[in-house]
């Protein structure tokens, strides 16, 4: 007897036209390591490293209040020379890296206090997901992303450790402003980049901003489709609601004063799928939808 293989995650997602409006991981500060091995499906568990830089990367994720801890490479070699990043998204975004002899090294790095001495970035991180052993899709479908973007010498593009969202996949990570983005396909690589130096938003691809709540992501993901504005610090959270009925009423300001007021709702768009290749049942796929959106 013959079983049937369920679709890629990525390729059900896209059939279904699931939205990706306020998916981004909540997120202040960046941890970033480059571990140019086999990573495994849980890095922190499973990839070799030294006992010692497992235990301050874990005690600095306990330390840094809503910190994230991604490996980073180029590509599978031997480890060598090892660079570490410290990014800040929120309050005010920026970073400081660190090269550093040997991976054995990162277990002297003060996590802590680099968090707290974080100057601004001359070059944006570009980080795509191609953690491939810990979902199908960010593997299959990251690599060809991170292959069309490799090659800019006006970005640092690096492939990064699982980012959240598979059923998004390709997703990428820009930083240090926390902008997630996914699906991005390939042939859109040099628009994205292009978006990027111009410091603006790609909306086609837009999940949100780490350094916002999911809700408030989706109120100014709802805005930029519909004002078309792309500037990527135009918007800034004035205040948020949430209604006796349980719709959330949030107003964004922008540069230019004016107030854009968003009605948004949680609902279930598919009763049940699979949102990741990995995970054994099916689940509702709950969505935000805009509601009532108005300029003041």
């Amino acid at each position: 007897m013959s079983s049937v293989r369920r679709p890629f995650c990525s390729d059900a997602a896209r059939l279904r036209g699931d939205d990706n409006a306020g998916t981004a991981a909540r997120v202040d500060v960046w941890l970033l390591v480059e571990l140019p091995i086999t990573w495994g499906r849980d890095p922190l568990v499973e990839a070799s490293m030294p006992a010692a830089v497992r235990e301050t990367l874990q005690k600095a994720l306990a330390e840094i209040p809503r910190s994230k801890l991604l490996f980073i490479r180029r590509r599978v070699e031997s480890p060598g020379p090892t660079r570490v990043y410290v990014v800040r998204s929120a309050p005010r975004p920026g970073a400081v890296m660190l090269e550093l002899p040997s991976l054995d090294d990162v277990a002297t790095v003060p996590f802590v206090q680099l968090a707290a001495e974080t100057k601004p970035m001359p070059t944006p991180l570009v980080l795509v997901c191609t953690h491939g052993q810990r979902d199908s899709c960010c593997g299959r479908r990251g690599y060809p992303l991170y292959d069309a973007l490799r090659e800019r010498d006006d970005l640092d593009v690096w492939q990064c450790s699982h980012v959240g969202g598979d059923r998004f996949a390709a997703n990428a990570l820009v930083l240090p402003w926390g902008l997630y983005y996914g699906p991005v396909e390939p042939r859109d690589a040099e628009m994205f980049a292009e978006s990027i130096k111009r410091d603006e938003i790609f909306l086609p691809g837009y999940r949100g901003r780490s350094s916002l709540s999911r809700p408030v992501q989706a109120a100014e993901t709802f805005v930029r489709r519909a004002s078309h504005v792309l500037t990527r610090d135009a918007f800034r959270l004035q205040s948020r609601e949430l209604l006796l009925d349980g719709r959330m009423h949030i107003t964004l300001r922008d540069t230019n004063g004016t107030m854009h007021d968003v009605t948004l709702e949680h609902h279930v768009a598919t009763a049940a799928a699979y949102g990741t290749c990995y995970v054994k049942a099916e689940h509702p796929i709950r969505e935000f939808r805009l509601v009532e959106y108005r300029m003041t």
